[in-house]
């Protein structure tokens, strides 16, 4: 299994010290793979990599998943692991989901303003203009607001956003989004 994995046979001898973080990444994959489970679950499976390597661990996790023919379920901060290895996305802010749908339409037409504000954040090739950051600062998930949780911080707030939470609204087949903007036909797109 490792071989088929990419990894030399003399990895079984190594200590995880004396492997480099990449390399570690591949080992846990290996070992998460042996038992070809139906579900894996990946949490941050990218985070303190060069690009490069991440590339390799997210090329790796897609030939897992092909072979495999298994679901992976990521839990990830950066946006490009997603747009790269995703069919579909859950977009969540302090705990609750706000966003579902396939990755082509999160990134194509987000429609909640968080959602917006992470999607306009990644960096564009050969656009040298700053990223637009979300304003303010994350609540605490200890204490949160009552209603929607990113009403502090959005810049399309309405008064039901600071009472209530909203419910889904299906904008497509297979595209939801927690917003009270969506349900009422305005979509108050960030800049």
């Amino acid at each position: 299994h490792i071989v088929e994995l990419g990894l030399p046979p003399k990895i079984l001898d190594a200590y995880p010290h004396q492997l480099s973080g990449g390399m570690r990444q591949r080992v846990t994959i290996a070992l998460a793979t042996l038992l070809k489970p139906r579900i894996i679950i990946g949490d941050e499976p990218t985070t303190a990599l060069d690009v490069v390597v991440q590339r390799g661990v997210v090329q790796l996790l897609k030939d897992v998943q092909r072979k495999l023919q298994n679901t992976i379920i990521l839990v990830t901060h950066d946006m490009g692991v997603h747009a790269n290895i995703a069919d579909r996305i859950g977009i969540m802010y302090a705990g609750k989901i706000v966003e579902e749908g396939s990755t082509d339409k999160i990134f194509g037409d987000p429609e909640h303003p968080y959602t917006q504000y992470l999607i306009n954040s990644l960096p564009k090739f050969g656009d040298k203009t700053p990223r637009e950051s979300v304003p303010g600062s994350p609540p605490s998930l200890a204490n949160l607001p009552p209603g929607c949780p990113f009403h502090p911080r959005c810049p399309h707030v309405k008064e039901i956003c600071k009472q209530e939470m909203p419910g889904f609204t299906q904008v497509e087949s297979n595209h939801k989004v927690a917003c009270w903007l969506v349900g009422e036909g305005e979509h108050g797109k960030a800049a």
